[in-house]
């Protein structure tokens, strides 16, 4: 059995989330939404042409549910392709169709990270959610959404802008309370990153809802295998 969550920019456009695995079932939530918006398939939807890329649920005045037409949800993707440029397509962060996992530490400096020069390693509690580092990121790879460990705990980046950080009140995050501390690891603010020509997708799966998958706004998904 495997499980896997992520977050990823939406492009309003089909991707391909190479996560390793052909999943059983998977759930796709915008979380910038206005009104929120999250998408479900399971294996078992594909023997019905009514809902085999599953359901986009959503929520005005009540929680409302939709069939997501052929080509407009999520479908299963098998990988094996080695990818052309015309495939690739933009390689710029954040964006791209084929997908894949972002562990890279951004927090250092120079072409190593995206701290505008020193390697952040320290985190200062101000006041309540907020802080600010001992650096200013660049912000093109550390922003809203990177995951980050400070003295063995993990949190999640809420707020932060490109160019800031250092100054008081700079960053926010996603517990109250943080104690200052040494920043141990900051993740990219998408999660994923866009694959590039020469390389071999993995297994995952496709998602082509423009209203979850919306251009621009953080998008979170979970995945995995029943275990039989």
């Amino acid at each position: 059995m495997k499980n896997i969550t992520g977050h990823f920019e939406g492009t309003g456009s089909i991707i391909y989330l190479c996560i390793g695995f052909v999943p059983d079932w998977v759930k796709v939530w915008n979380l910038e939404a206005t009104n929120p918006a999250w998408d479900e398939w399971n294996e078992g939807m594909m023997r019905c042409d009514l809902y085999s890329e599953g359901l986009r649920f959503y929520q005005d005045t009540a929680i409302k549910i939709a069939e997501l037409a052929a080509g407009a949800g999520i479908i299963p993707y098998y990988g094996g392709e080695m990818l052309t440029s015309t495939m690739a397509g933009t390689v710029t962060y954040g964006e791209g169709e084929y997908l894949k996992r972002d562990k890279k530490d951004y927090r250092y400096g120079g072409d190593d990270g995206d701290a505008t020069s020193d390697d952040i390693d320290t985190w200062t509690l101000y006041s309540g959610y907020t802080g600010h580092f001992n650096e200013d990121v660049t912000g093109t790879y550390i922003g809203e959404g990177s995951e980050i460990w400070i003295d063995g705990k993990r949190y999640m980046i809420q707020s932060l802008s490109a160019g800031a950080g250092e100054a008081t009140n700079e960053v926010t995050l996603s517990h109250t309370g943080v104690p200052s501390g040494n920043v141990e690891y900051i993740g990219g603010k998408w999660g994923y990153k866009p694959m590039i020509a020469g390389e071999t997708t993995l297994a995952g799966f496709a998602c082509a809802d423009a209203t979850v998958n919306a251009d621009g706004e953080i998008c979170a998904f979970s995945a995995g295998q029943w275990g039989q």
